[in-house]
């Protein structure tokens, strides 16, 4: 056993570097897009757009995330990054697609024709880099009709030149040699087989093993490169490489050191109940994860991987912004639905004007503090 264990040991490691030098030979190849501080930007990923069907996925937050594009973000002049598994093509068709979520279509081609879209590939979506049947059906379609949507290049990755750092955004399959390797076997036993019999899709986000292993070698790269990554595919929201668990135990323990010689006891006690009371409900709606600062054997953690989470949010939909200098962990969700956190009533929501949605920052940091923490700790 011991020596089996030690076979499995340099396999692993060879596994892993391999893992991390197709991220280096992605940084290195992937387009580069000089962009200043200022320049607005939002990055959503995993729409998983489907046929309207009961196993589209995309079709609860549908009408949310059209809104939010054309209501703020549009009229904003941001430009919009769709980070990978726009479109659900292992399990639908594109002419289903695209039928279904015409006014979708037709909401990101009003952003392409003004130059404002960049489309990364996921998993769901690796035909479009593969020429598969989606591309194909795009004759079917009919290209003419959103001519800049669907003729434009899709990327497997964007790096972001900043004046205080590389900003590098990926999908995150790319951390795993399945998803590189096997994806059509994938698509087929989505397509014929889950699709007929009403199976949701197993993808990454349902599992933990998997969904840490993602993080921490995009984690890991990026460290490595001290460089900020965004990426999407575990569809659970990180900012500065720390999950929600992970950002309320960090606060709780904050106030804990500080409260021996504070000057408002009081103030802090009730600030940590609150925070507890919190905690209960994130653990009774997600599933409890190791906290991943400890996984990730850091002292220190360095704050250099972001997650946009995804637009399939049960209560809503997250997304990260790039505006005036600072980054954003950004939520918006139906008023109109009942909501669990209490810690968004603290967070004053902003109305979107003559709709029921709500934004509200979840967190925020200047670009060029979470720069110098990346290059003093990685």
């Amino acid at each position: 056993m011991g020596r089996s264990t030690a076979i499995m040991r340099p396999v692993s490691m060879v596994k892993e570097n391999m893992r991390l030098e197709a991220l280096d030979h992605l940084y290195e190849t992937c387009p580069r897009r000089e962009v200043s501080c200022d320049e607005p930007i939002v990055v959503f990923s995993d729409l998983h757009m489907g046929n309207g069907s009961r196993n589209d996925d995309f079709r609860h937050n549908g009408s949310l995330f059209r809104t939010v594009l054309e209501t703020y973000y549009a009229s904003r002049d941001y430009h919009l990054v769709l980070n990978g598994d726009v479109e659900d093509l292992q399990r639908f068709s594109l002419r289903s697609i695209v039928h279904r979520w015409r006014e979708v279509y037709q909401a990101l081609a009003a952003v392409a024709e003004r130059g404002g879209l960049t489309r990364i590939v996921g998993n769901h979506d690796l035909e479009w880099l593969e020429g598969g049947p989606a591309v194909s059906a795009l004759a079917t379609i009919g290209r003419g009709h959103w001519p800049d949507l669907f003729t434009d290049p899709v990327h497997e990755a964007l790096r972001l030149g900043c004046p205080v750092g590389d900003i590098l955004i990926f999908h995150g399959h790319q951390t795993s040699w399945w998803y590189q390797n096997h994806n059509n076997i994938g698509r087929v036993l989505l397509r014929y087989l889950a699709n007929p019999l009403h199976i949701s899709s197993p993808n990454v986000s349902a599992d933990s093993r998997k969904r840490f292993k993602v993080e921490r070698r995009a984690y890991q790269f990026a460290s490595n490169r001290k460089l900020l990554a965004m990426i999407g595919h575990t569809h659970r929201p990180l900012f500065e490489s720390m999950a929600k668990v992970d950002s309320v135990l960090f606060e709780i323990e904050l106030l804990c050191r500080q409260y021996p010689e504070s000057e408002r006891p009081q103030e802090l006690e009730s600030r940590v109940a609150e925070l507890k009371a919190e905690l209960a409900l994130i653990r009774e709606t997600e599933e409890q994860d190791r906290s991943h600062a400890s996984l990730y054997r850091e002292n220190l953690l360095v704050p250099c991987l972001f997650n946009s989470g995804t637009v399939l949010g049960k209560w809503g939909i997250t997304c990260l912004e790039v505006s005036g200098g600072r980054l954003r962990l950004v939520y918006w969700f139906d008023s109109t639905r009942k909501h669990r956190y209490r810690r968004f009533r603290e967070l004053a929501p902003e109305p979107l004007r003559g709709t029921p949605y709500r934004r509200i920052v979840i967190k925020e940091e200047e670009l060029t503090y979470i720069f110098s923490r990346i290059r003093l700790l990685a």
